[in-house]
């Protein structure tokens, strides 16, 4: 029997109404590598916490790996 394989080699995920985006720091995972989270927030109600609506946790064994380069920042 032959055994099927399905692999996702590219995905694309479109957000709106996002009022917030907040990279984390980089840490320690506690398995000899290292996370970061970039984490998407959306509108929420009427003097209520802005939700997080989405979320992308990066791994590496190497921190360096993990640094996120922009374009010029405006703040």
């Amino acid at each position: 029997m032959i055994q099927t394989v399905v692999a996702t080699l590219y995905q694309r995920v479109m957000l709106t109404s996002i009022k917030d985006v907040e990279v984390t720091d980089i840490v320690d995972d506690g398995a000899g590598g290292f996370v970061r989270s970039i984490r998407f927030f959306g509108e929420g109600a009427v003097e209520a916490q802005t939700p997080l609506v989405f979320e992308v946790v990066i791994q590496s064994g190497s921190k360096p790996d993990l640094k996120i380069t922009t374009p010029e920042i405006d703040f």
